[in-house]
């Protein structure tokens, strides 16, 4: 038995399973749960693999450590979508740091503390969970609350569509204070680069500072994957918090040297960005 994800009109990928544990659909999307020899189990939500046991760290690290490690003090964050839970739960190994997790669907959540407990820390008093939409939060609250936001999304459809839009980034930039950092998914530069661009240049819109940083996700189409960082004052390189990057505890994936290698590109990728890349 395999499930196989079609990720575009010329690409797909196939996981080996043993059985399906679950499968619902919720008011917004499909969500399924596989078991696997190699992988453990995996979240798939309309058709997409969106984490397993085996590599979930690599990417809920990098999404949220590289921007705490690029703000000089960040305190207050905001993580829109990224109901799992991991990306909050790594953020809360700052030990300052205040997390608003908004996610649409409940489901989710529930599918994701029934599946995937050791992802969540869902009891931590520092964690507020809001089940609402991420675009209509945004676009509601106080200018400058926020040092960061963490745009933990599917792909661009469905529930997601509207985060990856102009409006939806004018909001984010309003809310985030004189010196905050911004990161949402960036795809694959292999099979996805014309979106890529596209996020690129919607954040560039905004923001001072637009970089993006790469990482390995076995589950993830090509593998090779990234993240955008927009930011309106810190560099994610020239003013990284070294110190803080390496007493960080219990990490199996993010360190200082990580942290400034995923920002070193391909030289395709460069001449491909062109203007994109402000730095």
């Amino acid at each position: 038995m395999w499930f196989e994800e079609i990720h575009n009109d010329f690409f797909k990928q196939g996981v080996k399973v043993k059985e399906k544990l679950f499968e619902t659909k919720s008011r917004y999307q499909h969500i399924e749960v596989y078991e696997s020899d190699e992988f453990g189990k995996i979240l798939v939500i309309d058709g997409h693999g969106m984490l397993c046991d085996k590599d979930e760290f690599i990417y809920h690290e990098m999404m949220a450590h590289v921007p705490a490690c690029t703000h000089k003090d960040p305190k207050r964050a905001l993580v829109i979508g990224g109901g799992d839970g991991g990306v909050a739960k790594e953020l809360l190994r700052h030990p300052q740091m205040q997390v608003d997790l908004v996610e649409i669907d409940e489901e989710v959540v529930n599918v994701s503390k029934k599946y995937f407990p050791q992802i969540g820390d869902w009891d931590n008093p520092r964690l507020n969970l809001i089940i609402d939409d991420g675009i209509e939060y945004v676009k509601n609250m106080e200018a400058g609350t926020y040092d960061l936001v963490l745009i933990d999304s599917t792909d661009p459809e469905g529930p997601a569509e509207g985060l990856f839009d102009r409006n939806f980034y004018a909001h984010v930039f309003k809310i985030l204070k004189d010196d905050g950092v911004v990161v949402a998914q960036g795809e694959s530069w292999w099979i996805d680069m014309p979106l890529h661009k596209e996020i690129m240049g919607v954040i560039g819109e905004f923001f001072k500072i637009v970089m993006p940083y790469r990482f390995e996700m076995y589950m993830y189409p090509g593998c090779n994957w990234n993240f955008i960082l927009g930011s309106k004052h810190h560099h994610p390189t020239a003013d990284m918090i070294l110190q803080r990057a390496d007493l960080l505890d219990g990490l199996r994936y993010y360190n200082a040297d990580i942290h400034k290698a995923s920002f070193v590109l391909p030289n395709y990728v460069k001449k491909e960005l062109g203007d994109l890349y402000k730095w």
